[in-house]
This record gives structure tokens, sequence and C-alpha cells, in this order.
């Protein structure tokens, strides 16, 4: 996880060593249950006993379950899909969009799912999601594809914010809607970074009697 990530992902203050080691045991008692229940039935008793501390401590950290399963999600994600740095910002996007379909492909895909179908219910569960995970991740690759446009990478013309929605509506509505995030759809993903947005793209000329 890079710094970036981690600020997004641990926004709370941080105490004592021996608090930080009870936060992650919580954080990983809830993953590990979201991996053979769904977020309506987890409960804050099931986690405490997974993780061996009381619930006084668990809401010490969170304040409602909806709060702690979006952190848990959140350093799981950030950890299995993350934004390299060491590259160029066309090949940093392509790996950050390739373990992203992975990590979604499984179970995480689903409580995403899970969590955005709750959140209908529950406005409160839904803008923490929205605030605090997707505008957070967003904004990284946002920041990623500018840093491209001024390496001269990407086409100065589209909005960096617009190439964010196109990149990942895709991604959301395979999960959506349960179609496949496979190698093949990987490939188109990745492959529409420099069709769509490099600047050595060339666009194709109309085919004799297209319209225009």
């Amino acid at each position: 996880m890079n710094s970036q990530d981690a600020d997004a992902a641990d926004p709370r203050p941080i105490g004592r060593p021996r608090d930080l080691a009870s936060r992650r045991s919580i954080l990983s008692a809830t993953m590990s249950l979201l991996q053979t229940m769904s977020v309506t039935d987890l409960a804050i008793e099931a986690v405490a006993r997974e993780a061996r501390v009381s619930k006084a401590t668990i809401y010490r950290w969170w304040d409602s379950k909806g709060a702690l399963v979006i952190d848990a999600f959140m350093e799981s994600h950030f950890s299995n899909t993350p934004m390299p740095t060491a590259v160029d910002p066309r090949t940093a996007l392509k790996r950050h969009l390739t373990s992203l379909v992975q990590y979604f492909s499984g179970r995480a895909g689903k409580l995403v799912v899970q969590i955005l179908c709750e959140g209908h219910n529950n406005n409160a569960l839904l803008a923490e999601f929205n605030e605090r995970f997707s505008k957070n991740r967003r904004r990284l690759v946002q920041e990623t594809f500018q840093r491209g446009q001024q390496e001269g990478l990407f086409r100065l013309d589209i909005d960096a914010a617009w190439a964010v929605e196109m990149l990942y509506s895709p991604i959301y509505r395979r999960l959506i809607f349960g179609q496949p995030l496979d190698d093949e759809f990987i490939r188109l993903l990745c492959k529409s970074v420099d069709s769509l947005f490099s600047t050595d793209a060339k666009p194709k000329a109309p085919r004799p009697g297209s319209k225009k």
C-alpha cells in the first residue's frame, strides 16, 4: 500500500501499539467472517468473538457495523489493488486495473455489491462508502491520469475525472449484473487505456459511405 492509499484507508487516530493490534485483529476478523456470510448477517458479537475482543473495544473504533465493514474492505482493497509509483502512469493504470478486476472477481466483488445494495436502504452507509472509499480511490486514479497528461502520455483534451468514469464504470457494471471479470475483459480494458487516451493513438479514417 502506498502512502496515498494508507492515508485514505486509515483516517482515524491511532493510539497505543496494543490498540493498533486490536484494531488490525478486528478488521481481519471482519473480512474473515465476510468470506462466508453477507453484510446483513454479520453481527458485531461474531466479530468480537472472532477477534477475541469485547464489543466495547469495537465500538471504541467504529460507531456502526457499516463503518467497520467499510474500513475492513478498504484495508483489504488497498493492499490488493495498489497504484504502482515506480513505473510510468500508463503502465501504472494498466497494472492497477488488472489487479482491481482480479480482486473483484472473487469474494471482494460480492462484498462491494452487498455494500451498494444495503446502501440503498441506508443513506448514511452509502454516503460514507462514497466519501471514504470511492472518492479517495477515484482521486488517486485521476491524479495518475493527470500525471500521464503532464508527461505527454495521455491526451490533453480528455477530462481526467471523466477518464476515470470510463475506466471504472465497466468494472462496476459487470459486478452488479454478474458478468464475468475474466482475462479477456482485463485485456480489453487495458487496451482501452491506449486506444482511447494515449497520445499516440491514431483515429481510424471513416469507411466510405459512413456518417461522420
